[in-house]
Order: C-alpha cells, then structure tokens, then sequence
C-alpha cells in the first residue's frame, strides 16, 4: 500500500474508531511526523487476518491500532488479543 493510501487508511479508520485503538481502547495520535510515529501510541494499521496467515490488504481487513497493541500482537487471532488487552478473560 503506498503513503498515499496508508494516509488516507489511517484518516478514515480513526474517524470510525473514534480514535481509539481496536485492541486496548486506548486514544491514539494520528501523526506522520517519524518522532511521534515511534511512540507506543502512535496510530497504525493492523491487518486484522496476518499476511502471515494468508490475510490481504483488502480495506475490510484494516483495523487501526496503537503501535505498542500492533507491535505486541503477534500470531494471536484479532480477537483473543482484543479479549486479553481489554482484560475480558
């Protein structure tokens, strides 16, 4: 996906999230400055199905997630892990 679309990704999924985090439900901060794209809150985009796992860049698969809830994820499913962070097991 090129910045372009990344951008606009991002744009649309905090304004449906309410720029919260699909995971933690924490506030995110949608910036494109590198400093503040390194902070654990900065806004990402998760594919909610891994790449790794055979998921696409399809818009349907796009979630946004705080950097620290993306980074930590790993190969958990989406929802397990949005279960464990909300602290719902």
């Amino acid at each position: 996906m090129d910045t372009r679309a990344g951008r606009y990704f991002r744009w649309l999924l905090f304004w449906q999230q309410q720029g919260r985090c699909c995971y933690c439900g924490e506030y995110v901060v949608l910036t494109y400055r590198p400093y503040d794209a390194a902070r654990p809150y900065a806004a990402t985009l998760e594919h909610l199905h891994r790449r790794a796992d055979g998921g696409t860049g399809h818009p349907s698969n796009l979630a946004m997630a705080c950097k620290r809830c993306n980074n930590t994820r790993g190969p958990i499913d989406w929802l397990s892990y949005a279960s464990w962070r909300r602290d719902e097991f």
